[in-house]
């Protein structure tokens, strides 16, 4: 009989051969099988196609966002007058609801593009801002009278004198480029304009103003002017872009605006393109090598955060973005942007909004952050730091959803001398900051809840299971391996072999261990039998046995 112990072995090869099954199946589930499954669930969700919850959300944000303003109070402005350096003080911030709801929209199946009107409407909490109420008054750069003077002077200097004349009318008693005025006026309520002189030149300035869209008819005599107002509640243009349906890396990305698939503002075709989508929406399926693009009608350009490293939000992983200005007379695919590249060209951290504002506005990071030395050395009362200052967003890359960001943008004004004018004729080449918004959002736990349990609760269930099948997968394949590999290694065959006395006695029952090789193990060989004096003939069985 063959005392072979097969029992054992056939277990241990089963061990193996499931645990083995484990990993395989482990690594083919979390690998392969779930995120081809969840990326199938978020294309269906994240597009815009009707029905969609995205879509709902997109349509109209369902929260406000956060918008808040800070304006720079002037403390010297005879100084100013007489050429001196400004002195500036940051008053803020100005706490408001900004809610913005997209209508009248229309689906273009065939095309895979979805086209709205956009409306953003502002309402002030004053709870928020207190302890500011908006009744403060604030010493600001009259930025109608040299907005309009400096435009003149800088591309129709021949109109000068008949433009100078009517704003002497208009802005009676014309005695400082600086007017002290509420808050709540120069931000939404307005600033009334006296366009009641007869005069030709005033007339002819009033309807300027008004045909630029810089003021609105307040009675039959005046006009108002406020920096937001007349946005508040308006439509802020036709906007097409793509739902992802056919490609889901393309959704939200703008095609047109008012009908135009790029805009006429800059002297290059690279500087007019719309490049990224509205800001409210971005594509799954990012990369940190992808740049976070997005246009704003505001500024007439689009600007791309860049990947900054990782970053957490609520709990869950995020990746951080920030985005840099730049220096466009050193960027040559950028030079589009300047007005006589490379030598006139914004400084560095700001870019230049009078082709898209029709004014002579700069923009940058508040307080000049990132910026040009220089721009800090003209202006005294500016604390640039990055947490209060900088351009930022949270960013899920798999889901394309922002959790946390602050959109942060200063508006100066390029201030120069009034050739010529009796007033103002003194005044320093300086950028003067005016104001600067920050326009942010930062999820409530009802809706990272929501992010947490539909995306992140899968994912970590995903990465437990991989990691466990992997590590009994492993542990048990190796460890039964091995000890299937130690008992199989120390099983001998013991066969039987016959016995006979010297006699002739058969003793077929008496055994004797053979190894391996056939040969006997003395020392198992059993006793003589009946006091034997030689001991007997010990014979492989089945032949012939030897005669004394």
């Amino acid at each position: 009989m063959k005392m072979n112990i097969k029992l054992e072995n056939l277990n241990y090869k089963k061990i193996a051969i499931i645990c083995g099954c484990t990993l395989l199946g482990g690594v083919i589930f979390s690998m392969g099988i779930f995120p081809s499954l969840l990326k199938y669930m978020l294309k269906k969700n994240i597009m815009l196609k009707p029905g969609g919850q995205i879509r709902e959300m997109f349509v109209k944000i369902p929260f406000p966002l956060d918008f808040k303003l800070h304006i720079f109070n002037i403390s010297n402005p005879d100084e100013i007058m007489k050429g001196g350096k400004p002195r500036v003080k940051d008053v803020g911030p100005f706490f408001f609801e900004e809610w913005k709801e997209k209508y009248d929209t229309v689906d273009d199946d065939e095309e895979d593009t979805l086209a709205f009107n956009l409306r953003n409407t502002w309402i002030f909490r004053p709870d928020l801002s207190a302890p500011l109420t908006g009744n403060e008054m604030i010493t600001v750069p009259n930025i109608l009278l040299l907005g309009i003077l400096l435009v003149v002077q800088q591309d129709r200097e021949a109109m000068m004198p008949l433009v100078s004349k009517g704003a002497d009318i208009i802005f009676e008693p014309l005695t400082s480029a600086f007017m002290t005025v509420r808050v709540m006026d120069l931000l939404f309520d307005g600033i009334p304009i006296d366009c009641s002189s007869p005069e030709f030149s005033a007339k002819a300035l009033c309807s300027g103003m008004e045909s630029e869209g810089a003021v609105a008819p307040l009675n039959d005599t005046h006009y108002r002017f406020s920096l937001f107002g007349l946005r508040n509640g308006s439509d802020a243009g036709r906007f097409v872009v793509y739902r992802g349906v056919k490609n889901i890396r393309d959704t939200g990305r703008m095609v047109s605006y008012n009908g135009e698939t790029e805009m006429d503002v800059y002297d290059g075709d690279e500087c007019n393109q719309y490049i990224g989508t509205d800001s409210t929406i971005f594509p799954p399926f990012l990369t940190k090598h992808d740049k976070l693009w997005a246009w704003s009608p505001d500024i007439c350009r689009s600007l791309g955060a860049y990947y900054a490293g990782k970053s957490s939000y609520a709990g869950m992983p995020m990746s951080f973005f920030k985005l840099d200005l730049g220096d466009l007379k050193n960027e040559p695919e950028n030079h589009c942007f300047c007005r006589n590249p490379p030598d006139d060209c914004p400084p560095k951290g700001t870019m230049d909004l009078a082709p898209c504002l029709g004014a002579p506005l700069i923009g940058s990071k508040p307080h000049f952050l990132d910026g040009d030395p220089a721009l800090l050395q003209g202006v005294d009362g500016l604390e640039p730091n990055e947490d209060n200052h900088d351009i930022f967003i949270h960013f899920d890359l798999l889901s394309g959803s922002p959790v946390s960001a602050a959109k942060r943008l200063q508006f100066s004004l390029e201030l120069e001398p009034i050739r010529g004018h009796a007033v103002l004729g003194e005044l320093p080449k300086v950028i003067l900051p005016m104001f600067w918004a920050e326009e942010g959002i930062s999820l409530n736990k009802t809706w990272t809840n929501q992010l947490k349990y539909q995306l992140f609760l899968g994912l970590k269930i995903n990465a437990t299971i991989k990691w466990l099948t992997i590590l009994i997968g492993t542990v048990g394949t190796i460890g039964a391996g091995f000890m299937y590999y130690k008992q199989n290694s120390g099983t001998v065959n013991v066969t039987p072999i016959k016995v006979e006395s010297s006699q002739g006695t058969n003793t077929s029952n008496s055994t004797v261990a053979k190894d391996s090789e056939g040969v006997t193990n003395g020392k198992n060989l059993p006793p003589v039998i009946g006091g034997l004096d030689k001991p007997p003939k010990v014979v492989a069985a089945g032949l012939q046995q030897e005669k004394y």
